[in-house]
C-alpha cells in the first residue's frame, strides 16, 4: 500500500482531498500539507516528517504536489532523496487525485506514478475540439457487449450489477468510484427526458470511464434490452434518476432486488431523507411501492461509505 502525500501552495491541497472525498470517500492513508505565507522550504520539512514518522518503515510514499520546482516540490525532492520507496508527481489535480485513491492499494509505488502521470495528460480535454481518441463517440443503441470470459451465471437475462437513483446519472462518481465498485462491463443511464437532448446524452457519454461501453436510453428500452437474449450474463450499471422509473421497470418484468439510492437533489416541496436525497411526494409514493414489492432500498453516497436502510417509518416520518 502507497501513502499519498498532497502538499501545494495555500490550502488548495486540503480542497482538493476534500473534493476528493466527495467522490471516493474518506482515505485515512492519504495526508495534507499546506504552505502558508510566511512558511519556508524548513517548514514544510518539518510536517513531511511529522507525517512519515507515523508510518511503517519503508512504507511507500507519492507526493502529489502542484508546481515543479515550487517549495512543496523542493522539500518533497529533498527528502526523497534520503527516503527509499518514494516519489514525487507535480501538477495534480481531482483526476489524478481519485485515480491514485483507486489503484494505491493495487499496484507498485512505480506503476502509481505513471497511474497519475498518464491520468494527468489524459484528464485534459476542450468542450469544442475533444480528441477523438480521448472521447470516444458512443451509440445510444446498445449492441452485443464482447466479454473475454463468458459470465456463470447465465439467466436468459442481463445482469444488473448495481440500480442507482442518482439525479446527475453519470459523473465523476460514478465513473471513478461505483463502476470500479461493481465490475461492469457497460453503464445505462435510464431516462426518457435526456434519452431525446443529444447535448445531455452526449456530455453524459463523454464521462463514462475508458473501456467501459454507455448508453443512454428511455425507459421502455431498457426493459427491451433487459429481455433481449443476446445480452444474458452482461453485468451492466444501471442509473435512474426516480424512483417511479424503477416502479416502471419492474411492471416491464425487469427484476430488481435491490435499489442504492444515492443521490436526489432538491426542488421545490421536497423534504430532506438525508445529505445527498431529498424526495417529493410522489417519490415517497414510488418508495413505498418498490417496499411493498419486496425491494430492498438502501441510501450510500459513495461506494466505501455505510449502507442505511429507507424505510417505511423514515417516509412515513415525513410531512408535506
Amino acid at each position: 500500500m502507497t501513502h499519498l502525500i498532497v502538499a501545494t501552495h495555500g490550502k488548495f491541497s486540503a480542497e482538493i482531498v476534500n473534493s476528493a472525498a466527495m467522490v471516493f470517500g474518506e482515505d485515512e492513508n492519504t495526508h495534507v500539507v499546506t504552505f502558508l505565507p510566511g512558511e519556508g522550504g524548513d517548514d514544510l520539512m518539518v510536517k513531511y516528517q511529522a507525517i512519515i514518522a507515523n508510518l511503517p518503515e519503508n512504507e511507500p510514499v507519492l507526493f502529489l504536489v502542484d508546481l515543479f520546482g515550487g517549495s512543496p516540490y523542493n522539500a518533497a525532492a529533498r527528502l526523497a532523496t534520503e527516503r527509499p520507496h518514494t516519489d514525487i508527481v507535480t501538477g495534480i489535480s481531482l483526476p489524478m487525485l481519485l485515480e491514485c485513491l483507486d489503484a494505491k492499494d493495487s499496484c507498485s509505488l512505480a506503476e502509481l506514478v505513471e497511474t497519475a502521470k498518464e491520468v494527468g495528460v489524459q484528464a485534459v480535454k476542450s468542450f469544442r475540439n475533444p480528441e477523438a481518441k480521448a472521447i470516444p463517440v458512443k451509440s445510444t443503441n446498445p449492441t452485443p457487449i464482447q466479454t473475454e470470459k463468458p459470465s456463470t451465471h447465465l439467466n436468459g437475462n442481463l445482469n444488473i450489477s448495481l440500480l442507482r437513483i442518482d439525479s446527475r446519472l453519470i459523473h465523476g462518481q460514478v465513473a471513478t468510484s461505483w463502476a470500479k465498485a461493481v465490475k461492469c462491463e457497460a453503464i445505462f443511464a435510464v431516462n426518457d427526458e435526456v434519452a431525446k437532448d443529444d447535448l445531455r446524452r452526449e456530455l453524459l457519454l463523454q464521462i463514462v470511464p475508458s473501456g467501459l461501453k454507455g448508453y443512454v436510453i428511455p425507459v421502455e428500452k431498457a426493459i427491451k434490452v433487459y429481455h433481449n437474449p443476446k445480452y444474458t450474463g452482461k453485468n451492466i450499471l444501471w442509473l435512474v434518476t426516480n424512483p417511479a422509473d424503477i416502479v416502471r421497470l419492474i411492471e416491464g418484468g425487469v427484476k430488481i432486488n435491490k435499489v442504492n439510492v444515492g443521490g436526489m437533489t432538491y426542488k421545490d416541496g421536497n423534504k430532506q431523507l438525508s445529505e445527498a436525497v431529498t424526495v417529493s411526494k410522489a417519490d415517497v409514493e414510488a418508495f413505498k411501492k418498490l417496499i411493498d414489492l419486496g425491494v430492498e432500498l438502501t441510501m450510500q453516497q459513495v461506494a466505501t461509505s455505510s449502507k442505511v436502510e429507507i424505510t417505511k417509518a423514515k417516509l412515513n416520518a415525513l410531512q408535506f
